[in-house]
């Protein structure tokens, strides 16, 4: 086998994602799952528990899958979280912040801008000097590690900014979650999205969302889709919906298998 294929044969993709996988992630998507089985339902909150934890969510948080790619949960998370009447200061230094940019506009929410280069992260003062002439602002938005340059931003700073000034504070951490510490309570966040096919090493079709149970109980009425409403999914995760979710299913049996 030549050094440059990974232990199935396949080349090590170096992109941002989808990523390689492993065997016993490939081996884990041939089971077939009767959806309402009790042990699929089973398979799903443990899942859901296991994504929260990984951001220190504790109870007072709860993750909501959403089907479809990162920039699915991306723009459930925006649409969901911030009420018709927000405002948002996004924050941009590369396509994912300008994306988020994009859904916001779409969903006629407005938004305050700003933008630096795809090499410099935020400017914290500049930040905090829009922050305090922009009373209207409701929610400040960061990517984590922006895909496109992968750089890192810094998010407690953010967070704590956000958090003087009574702000709620939104992350897409889809480049970062599963390998970089992220901490819910400490960063004062009332979400973080996340997918499946990124550092936590598991195949396309699973995005998420770590939520403030508090937020997402406040956000109803807020979404401007049926499918991408959170809170409409999150009751009916009360109600033990089943939920596909195989991509996070081979996440889960790695892990426990200890690959």
């Amino acid at each position: 086998m030549p050094q440059s294929a990974s232990e199935t044969g396949d080349w090590f993709l170096l992109t941002p994602g989808p990523l390689t996988t492993s065997r016993s992630v490939k081996a884990a998507m041939l089971h077939d799952w009767g959806s309402r089985d009790a042990n699929f339902v089973a398979i799903n909150k443990s899942v859901l528990a296991q994504l929260r934890d990984i951001a220190n969510g504790g109870d007072e948080f709860v993750t909501v899958p959403v089907q479809g790619s990162g920039t699915f949960a991306v723009e459930a998370m925006l649409t969901s979280l911030v009420p018709r009447d927000g405002k948002v200061l996004v924050l941009i230094n590369g396509a994912y912040g300008l994306r988020a940019k994009r859904i916001l506009d779409i969903a006629g929410r407005k938004t305050v801008v700003h933008q630096t280069a795809e090499d410099a992260p935020p400017d914290l003062k500049k930040i905090e000097s829009i922050l305090k002439r922009t009373p209207s602002i409701t929610h400040v938005f960061a990517v984590h590690c922006e895909t496109t340059s992968g750089i890192l931003n810094p998010v407690s700073q953010i967070g704590e900014l956000a958090t003087r000034y009574g702000k709620r504070f939104l992350i897409d951490s889809m480049s970062a979650f599963g390998a970089i510490p992220l901490d819910a309570r400490a960063l004062h966040a009332d979400a973080i999205t996340a997918s499946s096919n990124k550092c936590i090493e598991g195949v396309p079709g699973l995005g998420f969302v770590i939520c403030r149970r508090a937020a997402l109980e406040a956000s109803q009425g807020n979404a401007t889709t049926l499918v991408l409403d959170l809170h409409r999914s999150m009751v009916e995760l009360r109600e033990d919906r089943p939920v596909p979710l195989h991509a996070a299913d081979a996440c889960n049996r790695r892990a426990a298998s200890g690959a």
